[in-house]
């Protein structure tokens, strides 16, 4: 069976179990078949490379060092696809479940207009609440956005979790920034600039994925760890809170203003908080938490 010029990419480290279930769901919906798959397995040691060979012999492997991080693996996974011919690029995570024919509805989508990046939404498995999708940004905060009466909502970025391109987008704009954002907001970055440019963000709340919220909100009246744990998280590229990451998603969406808000809200705001937490008693800040729910 020959299949697509559409290449889905999945970075991947060390969580091989979740790896193959990815794989396993790709095989169920039939998109193994139709679609070339490239796993960019960046330094894994628990073995998923080599059970993807085994249990899946047509899936591409690229090999990273450690260093790729996320984005660096969408990078790699995207040159090598544009190398191969790719007309569309798919960007799916490894824990992120795809429904059937959720992948071919957002190709037909970008096919119907070269100038649209198509997200599917993401639902929590547990919960089924909206995990992952469009982003707003208003009045310089970031919103994730869900409406159940509207089938295809445009944004103003689109989470990587799960998205569609054309390879008109490489063309125009190149590839994510691996640099500035290895691990988190490489992909908002991106199809931010996208937007500018022209193209429309559309997150398609019918052709959904099954994918977790791995970062739930903090909260500061009773955090669950320590909080100068949190303050370690700003110099670990693996966490959100990253610095260089998070100051550059502020700069490049609100250029100067940008750094003047990451410095009040992430770093100002942080040490108001630390010094309220250390001086007053839990059974306080727990009253507090009640008053504002």
């Amino acid at each position: 069976m020959t299949k697509e010029p559409v290449y889905i990419i999945i970075p991947v480290h060390n969580r091989k179990a979740i790896t193959l279930k990815c794989l396993e769901t790709l095989e169920n919906n039939g998109d193994l078949d139709k679609y070339h798959v490239i796993v960019v397995d960046d330094g894994s040691s628990d073995g998923t490379s080599s059970a993807i060979q085994s249990q899946y012999p047509d899936v591409i492997i690229l090999q990273g060092d450690g260093n790729l991080w996320w984005t660096g693996a969408i990078k790699k996974g995207m040159e090598y696809a544009y190398q191969q011919g790719a007309e569309y690029f798919i960007w799916l995570n490894d824990d992120c479940y795809p429904q059937k024919e959720a992948i071919s509805q957002l190709i037909n989508l970008c096919q119907s207009n070269p100038k649209i990046i198509a997200g599917g939404q993401c639902f929590d498995p547990d919960t089924l609440e909206p995990s992952y999708g469009g982003i707003a940004i208003k009045k310089h905060e970031f919103i994730n956005i869900y409406d159940k009466q509207e089938l295809l909502l445009e944004c103003d970025g689109l989470a990587g979790n799960f998205i569609c391109m054309s390879k008109q987008v490489i063309d125009e704009i190149g590839y994510p920034n691996s640099f500035l954002f290895p691990q988190y907001y490489g992909d908002v970055i991106y199809t931010n600039r996208a937007k500018t440019m022209g193209y429309k963000l559309i997150v398609c709340q019918k052709y959904i994925a099954l994918s977790k919220n791995d970062h739930p909100r903090i909260s500061w009246l009773n955090p669950d760890k320590p909080l100068l744990t949190y303050w370690q998280d700003y110099f670990q590229i693996k966490s959100p809170s990253y610095w260089k990451a998070e100051l550059n998603y502020y700069r490049e969406l609100f250029g100067f203003q940008g750094i003047l808000l990451y410095v009040y809200k992430k770093i100002v705001r942080f040490w108001l908080f630390f010094i309220f937490v250390t001086i007053t008693p839990p059974s306080f800040r727990q009253s507090l938490k009640q008053i504002k729910q």
